[in-house]
C-alpha cells in the first residue's frame, strides 16, 4: 500500500457549533515553574489525572523555554511523533524545529486529561511567543494534545500535536524521516478503515472504533468522543487524499501521521481541501484497535 493514497474523511467534530468537553478542566492557568520529576504512577481520580497532565505539560514547556534540549529529548519515546503546522517530526528531526521556535513565556491552561488503558491523553491551551522563519505564530492560546505512557519507570511521550501556526497557514513539508515501510503501510490501512467508516456513514462501525476517553484537537479547540460522533453525523466532506504516512509503535499504541487533503463543510463553516498535518493514535491491534487521540491542523481560511 502506498503512503500517498485516497482515503476517507476525517470527521468534523471540528465543526460543531458548541463544544462539549468530556472531562473536568484543570482549574488553573499557569506559567511553567522549574521542571521537576513527576512520579510515574496513576492518580486515583479525574482531578489527579488533570493535575498530573498539568505537571507533565508545564515541565516540558519549561525545558523548551530553557533550551534544555537534552531533557526535551529525554521526555520522548524513541518512536515519538509530533505534528505541527510545518509537518511531522520524529525525535531527531523535531529538535531543530523545537529550538527554532524560540518559545518564550509559555502559559498553559484548560488541561483536560483522560486515561485509556496504559495511555494518558491530555489536551490543553498554550499561549506563548513563538516564531518560525521570521514569521510570528499565533499569539492566542492554541490547542495542544499529548499522549504519555510509563516507560522504564518514567512518563514518556508517544505523541504531541500543536495547532499554533502563522496566518495564513503555509503548506506542510514532507517528513524528513522515512520510517519503517511495513509499519507505514499498516498505519495507512488502519487509518483508511477508520476514516472510510465515517465517510460511508457506517456510524455503528465508526462509533465502535472510538475509545471511551478519547480526545481531539482542531480549529474549534478541545473536543471529546461525543463531539466526534456528532460531527460524523453532520459533516459533508470531499474525498480525502492521504500523503506522507508515517506510523510508529509505542508499546500497544500505533501513532499514525500524514498530510491530509480534505474539504469539509457543516452549515456555514467550510474547511478547504488543502493539505494539512494530521495525527491519529490507535490502541490495540487488528479489529479491536481503537482511536484514542486525533489532531487535525486544518482550519477555515
Amino acid at each position: 500500500m502506498k503512503n500517498n493514497r485516497i482515503c476517507k474523511l476525517f470527521c468534523a467534530a471540528s465543526f460543531i457549533a458548541s463544544v462539549v468537553l468530556c472531562a473536568p478542566l484543570f482549574a488553573q492557568t499557569t506559567a511553567p515553574a522549574a521542571a521537576t520529576a513527576v512520579a510515574a504512577s496513576w492518580p486515583a481520580d479525574e482531578a489527579g489525572l488533570n493535575a498530573l497532565a498539568g505537571k507533565l505539560i508545564n515541565g516540558w514547556f519549561q525545558q523548551i523555554a530553557d533550551k534544555d534540549m537534552k531533557s526535551v529529548m529525554a521526555a520522548m519515546q524513541p518512536n515519538f511523533q509530533v505534528v505541527t503546522f510545518e509537518g511531522v517530526f520524529d525525535p531527531a528531526t523535531s529538535m531543530a524545529h523545537v529550538s527554532n521556535l524560540g518559545t518564550k513565556s509559555p502559559t498553559v491552561s484548560k488541561v483536560i486529561a483522560t486515561r485509556v488503558g496504559d495511555a494518558l491523553i491530555a489536551t490543553c491551551l498554550v499561549k506563548a511567543d513563538q516564531e518560525m522563519d521570521g514569521k510570528k505564530l499565533s499569539s492566542d492560546a492554541m490547542p495542544r494534545l499529548g499522549v504519555w505512557q510509563i516507560v522504564d519507570g518514567a512518563w514518556k511521550m508517544a505523541a504531541w500535536a500543536s495547532l499554533s501556526s502563522p496566518s495564513p497557514r503555509p503548506a506542510p513539508k514532507a517528513p524528513a524521516f522515512a520510517g519503517d515501510a511495513a509499519m507505514n503501510t499498516q498505519g495507512a490501512a488502519m487509518l483508511t478503515k477508520f476514516l472510510m467508516s465515517q465517510h460511508k456513514k457506517e456510524l455503528p462501525a465508526f462509533d465502535a472504533m472510538l475509545a471511551t476517553g478519547m480526545q481531539i484537537v482542531n480549529f474549534k479547540g478541545q473536543l471529546g468522543r461525543d463531539d466526534m460522533m456528532n460531527g460524523a453525523k453532520r459533516a459533508t466532506t470531499e474525498m480525502p487524499v492521504l500523503a506522507d504516512t508515517r506510523a510508529t509503535k509505542c508499546g500497544d499504541l500505533l501513532v499514525v501521521t500524514c498530510n491530509l487533503t480534505m474539504g469539509q463543510k457543516v452549515a456555514f463553516t467550510t474547511i478547504p481541501a488543502d493539505p494539512a498535518p494530521f495525527l491519529a493514535v490507535f490502541q490495540g491491534s487488528g479489529d479491536g484497535a481503537k482511536v484514542i487521540a486525533i489532531a487535525n491542523t486544518n482550519k477555515p481560511k
